[in-house]
């Protein structure tokens, strides 16, 4: 009798596995069909699902195979046997196809042009999503096997306060994260300057957490509770461009008039030749303060982006120096003269 049981969950589960080529197979067929329409969700889509469906498939000949066996196992009082295991996979592969293809739908939602919604708020709003629909997923799991949610919540209760300091952090992190989505000043795709003068592209924004990539490559994990808590400048807010400057030291006795034309004529045309696009771009030069060795003055241009700022700076040094030895403006050194009385 037991060998005709597992002769019968063999074939079940060979027939399960079989099945999976032609879900597949059809899933192709359909594949093929979708790439023919004017959208490419439908391809997407199928792009999705198609190899969950293939081990959902598998997964179900096994949970149905070894359904009618009696290996039981006991933990706390509750009696499982080895199609649970099956089940439980089951309700998580489930919930993780349906996690991807609400991805997939908000993604090209998302990238459409004619979409004006945030794209933080869509990331956010879809993690959100796939938390929920995984909780749902472990709410069947523990309704299989007669876990009553509301007596769970009850036992939990008892170390309810120990739990709420344990998850205080997480906590503060998630509503921090909520606090950035919904004020809408910072978004994924932003540049940034932090408290610390570090300068950043927002890549993403989590529930825990702000991954930011500095100029250099390198990512940085901050805590969201520690990224609401400083002061953020931001380069894409309200517009990308902006002014930068230099700072540049003649020495006494220059004609001032001079030193102005050639710093403004050196700055246009680093603007001209760096190709920069911003339209109201008219260099400034003002002078500063009346150094220690020097006259110092800075010149300012219009940059079309953060990314730009350094090699412009780079281009306005070299111009500038350049042109001073041209026209003999002499950039002195650090000096002081120190009298001593006799």
């Amino acid at each position: 009798m037991f060998e005709n049981e597992i002769i019968k969950a063999l074939a079940i589960v060979i027939i399960f596995w079989l099945g999976s080529y032609v879900v597949t197979f059809i899933i192709q067929l359909f594949g093929k069909a979708a790439s023919k329409t004017k959208t490419d969700l439908d391809d997407s889509l199928i792009k999705t699902v198609k190899l969950p469906i293939r081990y959902l498939a598998v997964i179900l000949g096994l949970f149905i195979a070894t359904r009618n066996f009696d290996f039981v196992w006991t933990v706390k009082d509750k009696e499982f046997v080895i199609a649970d295991i099956f089940f439980i996979l089951m309700a998580l592969l489930i919930g993780f196809t349906i996690s991807r293809v609400l991805k997939t739908v908000f993604v090209w939602y998302g990238s459409r042009d004619e979409v004006k919604i945030s794209q933080t708020m869509f990331v956010f709003v879809r993690k959100m999503i796939s938390v929920f629909v995984y909780l749902i997923a472990v709410m069947i799991i523990f309704g299989q096997f007669g876990i009553q949610i509301t007596a769970l919540l009850g036992a939990l209760g008892v170390a309810g306060l120990a739990i709420a300091f344990g998850l205080q952090s997480t906590m503060e992190n998630l509503f921090s994260a909520l606090f950035l989505v919904m004020d809408k000043s910072i978004s994924i795709g932003d540049w940034i300057q932090m408290e610390d003068g570090t300068k950043a592209y927002i890549e993403d924004i989590s529930w825990r957490s702000v991954r930011i990539r500095t100029l250099g490559g390198n990512t940085v994990i901050v805590p969201n509770s520690v990224f609401v808590g400083q002061k953020i400048s931001s380069y894409d807010y309200p517009v990308s461009s902006f002014y930068t400057s230099i700072q540049v030291g003649v020495a006494y006795g220059t004609d001032l008039e001079k030193v102005e034309y050639v710093a403004m004529q050196a700055a246009e045309k680093v603007v001209k030749d760096e190709g920069i696009k911003e339209m109201e771009n008219n260099p400034i030069v003002r002078f500063k303060e009346l150094g220690d060795s020097s006259i110092n003055f800075i010149v300012i241009v219009k940059v079309d982006n953060v990314q730009d700022e350094g090699r412009i700076k780079h281009s306005l040094v070299k111009e500038i120096v350049k042109q001073f030895e041209k026209n003999n403006i002499e950039i002195p050194f650090p000096q002081r003269v120190v009298e001593i009385k006799k």
